[in-house]
């Protein structure tokens, strides 16, 4: 099997276990990290958390921080996969923490990506369910930077 720098590395022996949605406090309890959050820029007024599970051990959150009337959203995405695969995008600017960071962008959504002290992280935001993009580029970094 080859790998490439268009496909991650998947195992397709089994399907992807579904993610589960727990209670942040639930989710604090079951992954091997510590579940740092942003400072979201917008009135919360809905946030769901959900944790995906691999080989027996929940290695994946998903923090999602809306705002129903606005159409708004905000999505977190941390793991600790040992998954070696290169980001794609387009190379960003340093994080205040030193970490580079990767524009992962498109029509739909503005997104960024970086690592930190093993853990991979992807911030998405989106508007009108996720058919226009919310923030820029530099709105995310700046967001991302509020993870302590």
């Amino acid at each position: 099997m080859q790998k490439t720098e268009s496909e991650p590395v998947t195992d397709n022996s089994e399907p992807s276990p579904p993610a589960m949605e727990v209670s942040l406090q639930e989710a604090e309890a079951k992954v091997p990290f510590p579940i740092r959050q942003p400072v979201v820029p917008f009135e919360v007024t809905e946030q769901s958390t959900r944790i995906l599970e691999t080989d027996g051990t929940y290695d994946a959150v998903e923090l999602t921080y809306g705002n129903k009337e606005e159409g708004t959203n905000l999505i977190l995405l941390i793991t600790n996969s040992k998954a070696d695969t290169p980001p794609k995008g387009r190379k960003g600017q340093l994080l205040a923490n030193g970490s580079p960071t990767w524009d992962q962008s498109n029509e739909n959504v503005s997104a960024i990506y970086w690592r930190y002290e093993g853990l991979t992280y992807a911030l998405v935001s989106g508007k009108n369910n996720n058919l226009e993009p919310l923030y820029d580029y530099a709105t995310l970094k700046e967001i991302a930077n509020t993870i302590q």
